[in-house]
């Protein structure tokens, strides 16, 4: 059974900590499971090298629920996290990648905090929301992450 504290918009107000709670939420629950790169030249990792042409996949999902690189409280929501650090207090500088990285970066990125910031805004301000007591939590990911039964709410008008 898993526990979430009801989001009102107090939480998420000012929009400084709306960020923390946006950033928070997709360390914990990215929409991309996976960033592909390919290599395009021999690399040497310590003893392993990887060959020009290797297809690589990074599992952020893994990377960020990773207590070696966020700490022991790496499951717990903790939107404070961001509060002074870009990176959420990741002890790796490339271990928060919920949009991948560098030249193919997703180029949505700016649009969709945007978005993000504008729909939480109205549906907080217009609706509560509680988790219903028939949730079941179980994270699958297929293209992208996703509740396996669903995500039902109660939503009740302000």
């Amino acid at each position: 059974m898993c526990c979430f504290p009801t989001l009102t918009i107090c939480v998420c107000c000012p929009y400084t900590q709306m960020k923390w709670v946006m950033n928070e939420v997709l360390r914990l629950y990215p929409t991309a499971p996976n960033v592909q790169r390919q290599a395009r030249e021999d690399i040497q990792v310590d003893n392993l090298t990887i060959p020009n042409g290797t297809n690589m996949w990074i599992d952020v999902v893994a990377m960020h629920h990773d207590s070696s690189l966020w700490g022991e409280n790496v499951n717990e929501f903790r939107p404070e996290r961001f509060m002074d650090d870009v990176n959420g207090g990741c002890n790796q500088n490339m271990g928060y990648l919920p949009f991948g990285f560098g030249g193919r970066m997703c180029v949505g990125r700016n649009l969709s905090f945007m978005e993000y910031k504008i729909v939480l805004t109205l549906l907080l301000s217009r609706f509560s929301f509680k988790i219903s007591p028939n949730y079941i939590h179980s994270p699958s990911i297929m293209l992208s992450l996703r509740p396996a039964y669903g995500l039902p709410l109660m939503v009740q008008p302000l």
